[in-house]
């Protein structure tokens, strides 16, 4: 059994909630969840009503989110959401759990990512289950292959030296770091897996089925950060049509507790025309990027929400009818 970090206190700056109210933070966010927050603060609070349902939230989207570096406050946001969404979801009893968020500096497909912000993330979330009383294992996935075919993907090359030499404050004593694979199950109480994804030649499945079945075994969460584990192709065979849909049913076994994209218009990654998010005990949400010239700023509009993940044709659909409402 694990000690447990010291719950947040709340600092100056910070409202401590009563009957009716809303938590409001004034200054930078301490590094664990809100929810923790809010949970510690209202043990502080005598008058708190502990059985008064929560205001419903309403999220406003940063904007300018194709601005580089991204700011501080935008990248905050998002630790926090994905975060919150995690936490949630871990306390829903869920232990695969997938977790995507290709904003600019996030997505491997663009110049413009960011290694840096990534693991920022990583270790926002690590630190709120560390909060939670919790040994956390950060994993990258190890080099794949043997002999002169061995070698891992370019956005992963050097994390795992990333990781160890990075500040995790009083969170540092709980993390462990390792590589995919059942043998390094034993030693955590939670796993955060860092961009996995196979490789030309190379499947990271094995190793991944292999660790995810032995921490589901022991009750223990598994959560995977921008995951890619789509088949590539190659001429060694690996991840052709035989036994293609077992890996599609395996990795359809981790359940999407938070999901963030843009949206563009055609091919091309620009400009910005919107975005989908879901978050773990919502629906997921269709938002259009509105330009006030007037201001020379624009804001997120909410367009529509769907209980499953909507496809090109329902997010279109919302878009016309959005136009139409105009006229």
């Amino acid at each position: 059994m694990h000690a447990s970090l010291p719950p947040p206190a709340c600092t100056q700056g910070t409202v401590v909630p009563g009957p009716g109210s809303i938590l409001v933070r004034r200054g930078p966010l301490p590094r664990t969840s809100q929810r923790r927050l809010r949970t510690a603060c209202s043990r502080e609070s005598p008058d708190h009503d502990q059985n008064q349902a929560p205001a419903p939230v309403s999220v406003t989207l940063p904007i300018r989110m194709n601005t580089i570096p991204h700011p501080r406050p935008m990248r905050y946001f998002f630790y926090e959401d994905v975060t919150r969404a995690v936490m949630q979801a871990l306390d829903d009893g869920i232990l695969r759990m997938s977790v995507r968020c290709t904003v600019p500096e996030l997505n491997t497909d663009f110049d413009v990512y960011r290694v840096g912000t990534l693991l920022e993330m990583v270790r926002e979330m690590a630190t709120a289950l560390a909060q939670d009383g919790k040994r956390v294992k950060v994993c990258v996935q190890q080099s794949l292959g043997e002999g002169i075919f061995a070698g891992m993907p370019m956005m992963l090359s050097g994390v795992a030296r990333i990781l160890k030499a990075m500040d995790w404050g009083e969170a540092g004593e709980w993390m462990e770091f390792g590589a995919v694979g059942a043998g390094e199950v034993e030693s955590a109480d939670a796993f955060v897996i860092v961009a996995p994804q196979n490789m030309v030649g190379n499947s990271i499945l094995p190793f991944l089925d292999a660790m995810v079945s032995a921490a589901g075994a022991a009750g223990k969460p598994v959560v995977l950060l921008n995951a890619n584990l789509g088949d590539i192709q190659s001429s060694s065979g690996v991840m052709g049509v035989r036994n293609r849909q077992s890996r599609l049913d395996f990795a359809a076994t981790f359940q999407v507790v938070y999901h963030f994209r843009l949206l563009y218009s055609g091919p091309f990654m620009y400009p910005i025309v919107g975005a989908l998010r879901y978050s773990h005990g919502g629906r997921w949400e269709v938002y259009k990027r509105v330009p006030i010239l007037a201001e020379k700023t624009e804001v997120y509009t909410h367009l529509a929400s769907f209980d499953t993940q909507p496809g090109s044709t329902a997010i279109t659909a919302a878009f016309h009818a959005f136009q139409r409402s105009q006229w």
